[in-house]
């Protein structure tokens, strides 16, 4: 291959350190975009705020109607298709498939992004959702909304994921993580204002026309948001043919990839089972609801923190402490839990630090493959976590209605635990590789 000499020289030490095996050749390539240098610099300054803004709101909606689905469906089971055992678990797999989405075809989104532009991938998934939504409000199967909601929808919310996690990075140097936290707290805001607000068209409208209502919000905020969806420097001389593989070879890529998914495999189990855990423990079901409610505001906050936290003390430290927080959370508080008391302090001790492993996630992938990459790189690591998303449930499930397992969890908070013991490890492990200067801010 024939280049000018200073592209030839860029290239090869580019992959010297994508491909470099031994960790003390590992040099930093978290840094090929300068933080002595604002990226924004030559656009006005309200834009990179503008970004946040619009990236927040596509999370919210994205991952907000999924949330809200649970209302649709506890109303399907229990009014449409009470008494169909098969229609009602077919209604369960809806959900599953909307989650699943978001994740499988993250690696599709980045390239998308960084081949087109990140805009495009939005405007495609905010009309998909759009489509999902709309198709969804006139079937009459549980079959048919797996097709409409989970398999359209997820597409959709896909598409929009990784492209809107990673995008306000790329226009902040000292608050990249604030700027990251912000924009992915989007994701619980999202939660707690479209679920209930579900809830309420349910009950006056019914599910088909909660659905077209959502479709339209969708639609008309969705496309205004992603007007603002855009980042500094867009390399148009990307292609498929020169998109950079390099990094499936890298040690810290794998090990990277693992971490992902073992926190995947453990984050949902929690939220999910909790509520049954307390109720075994003589909360009632009701309070049980508001402890996971304080989960998902704490989850939000998390966030928030956490990306603020990355800024002073470092993104790969900053990491390690939130997996090994929701660990101990997991292994000690959660099997000591005996009362409402306690199962606050779960619920808080949880959602806190599980949540901002959703800010320092892309932050980590952006300080140790690169900040030009990071849509793509990001989007691997989503379709990695798709399989732990998908296997970290049934397994769980599994151990809990094991023998001699039923009444206190145990088996399956020391599952989750040593799941996200797991994570931490790997975390460790690339934090070393980065730099073995244990109080270095990195």
């Amino acid at each position: 291959m024939t280049t000018n000499s200073s592209n030839t020289q860029s290239d090869d030490e580019y992959a010297d350190r994508m491909l470099a095996k031994d960790a003390a050749t590992v040099v930093d390539i978290g840094n090929d975009m300068s933080d002595t240098v604002d990226p924004a610099k030559e656009f006005p300054r309200y834009t990179r705020y503008a970004v946040i803004a619009g990236c927040f709101v596509i999370q919210a909606l994205s991952c907000g109607t999924i949330h809200a689905w649970g209302v649709q469906q506890e109303y399907l089971a229990a009014n449409v298709y009470a008494g169909d055992e098969s229609g009602i678990k077919t209604l369960g797999y809806v959900g599953t498939l909307m989650f699943f989405g978001i994740y499988i075809w993250g690696m599709l989104a980045g390239w998308m992004a960084e081949v087109w532009s990140y805009r495009k991938p939005c405007v495609i998934g905010v009309l998909l959702m759009f489509l999902g939504q709309l198709l969804g409000s006139f079937c009459k199967q549980p079959w048919q909304l797996c097709l409409t909601e989970g398999i359209v929808y997820g597409l959709g919310g896909g598409l929009v994921y990784s492209p809107t996690s990673t995008a306000p990075a790329r226009w902040f140097t000292t608050r990249r993580g604030l700027a990251t936290g912000i924009t992915v707290a989007g994701v619980g805001v999202g939660g707690l204002v479209i679920a209930p607000l579900t809830e309420y068209l349910v009950s006056h409208v019914g599910v088909p026309w909660s659905m077209r209502i959502s479709a339209f919000y969708i639609l008309v905020l969705g496309l205004i948001a992603c007007y603002f969806v855009r980042v500094p420097v867009q390399d148009k001389t990307r292609t498929l043919k020169n998109f950079n593989w390099g990094a499936f070879y890298n040690r810290r890529f794998v090990v990277q990839a693992l971490m992902v998914f073992f926190v995947t495999a453990a984050y949902i189990v929690p939220f999910m089972y909790l509520p049954q855990f307390w109720v075994s423990k003589g909360i009632s079901s009701q309070t049980a609801s508001v402890i996971i409610a304080v989960a998902n505001v704490s989850s939000s906050i998390g966030r928030v923190v956490a990306g603020f936290a990355a800024d002073y003390i470092g993104v790969l430290n900053s990491l390690m402490i939130t997996l090994i927080v929701s660990s101990i959370s997991c292994l000690l508080i959660w099997p000591l839990t005996t009362g409402t008391g306690v199962a606050i302090v779960m619920g808080i001790f949880y959602g806190f630090p599980s949540g901002g492993y959703w800010t320092l996630a892309p932050l980590a992938a952006g300080k140790l493959f690169g900040v030009s990459m990071l849509a793509s790189t990001t989007g691997i690591f989503y379709t990695t976590s798709a399989i732990g998303a998908w296997l970290g449930n049934p397994v769980a499930g599994a151990l809990l209605h094991g023998p001699g397992h039923d009444s206190n969890f145990l088996s399956m908070s020391l599952y989750i635990g040593a799941l996200w013991a797991a994570a931490f490890i790997m975390a460790v492990i690339n934090r070393l590789s980065y730099s073995k200067a244990l109080f270095k801010s990195v």
